[in-house]
C-alpha cells in the first residue's frame, strides 16, 4: 500500500467519531427534523478500531478521543478527533470534520480536513437507514482522489459501530477498517 493509500485509510478512521453517541431513531413524519438528528452526535468519545492487513500495511488497532459540539449558528456540527500515538500507530491521524443537512438536496454532508499532507474530504448521505446511515465520500491526499464509503451504526448500548470501506482497483468495496465508540 502507498503512502497515499494510507494516509486515505488513515482518514476514514477518524470519520466515525460523529455518530458514536446516541442516535435517534429512523425519522418519520412526526419524528425529528434531519437537522436535529444530527444534533445527537455532540458530545465527547472514546474509539477503538482495527485496520484491515491491505497491500503492504499490516494489520494493527488504534484508538481515538473525539468532541463534538455545534457551530455556525447551529447549521453544522463540528467534530475534533485525535488518534492516540501507540507502537502500532506511530503517525496518528487528527481531523476537523464538520457534519450538516441540506434542506433543498434533503442529502447529509460532511466535510473533513485532516493533518495530513492535502488530507480532505466531502462526502453525501441520503439519510438514515434504521438505525445507520451511509456516506459516499471523494478524499483527495498528496493530488490524488479516492472513493470510500462509510457506515456508522448506533446499537441498544448506545455504541456507535463504523466500517469504511475502498475501491479496489477493479471497482469492488473491500472493508478496510472497524471501529466502535463510547461515551467518555
Amino acid at each position: 500500500m502507498n503512502r497515499t493509500s494510507l494516509t486515505i485509510l488513515a482518514a476514514l478512521t477518524c470519520m466515525p467519531a460523529p455518530f458514536a453517541i446516541g442516535r435517534t431513531q429512523t425519522q418519520n413524519a412526526d419524528g425529528p427534523s434531519p437537522s436535529s438528528q444530527i444534533e445527537t452526535f455532540v458530545g465527547d468519545a472514546i474509539c477503538a478500531g482495527k485496520f484491515r492487513a491491505m497491500d503492504k500495511a499490516p494489520a494493527h488497532a488504534d484508538t481515538g478521543k473525539y468532541h463534538a459540539e455545534k457551530a455556525l449558528d447551529g447549521h453544522w456540527i463540528v467534530v475534533h478527533y485525535r488518534q492516540d500515538q501507540t507502537a502500532g500507530n506511530p503517525n496518528p491521524f487528527e481531523v476537523v470534520q464538520y457534519f450538516g443537512y441540506d434542506p433543498a438536496s434533503k442529502r447529509y454532508i460532511t466535510v473533513m480536513v485532516g493533518n495530513g499532507a492535502g488530507v480532505h474530504s466531502t462526502g453525501f448521505s441520503s439519510g438514515w437507514k434504521g438505525n445507520s446511515i451511509t456516506f459516499d465520500e471523494v478524499e483527495w491526499a498528496r493530488g490524488k482522489s479516492h472513493h470510500s464509503r462509510e457506515t456508522f451504526a448506533t446499537g441498544d448500548s448506545g455504541l456507535s459501530g463504523y466500517t469504511a470501506w475502498l475501491r479496489d482497483k477493479q471497482g469492488k468495496w473491500i472493508k478496510a477498517y472497524e471501529e466502535t465508540c463510547r461515551k467518555a
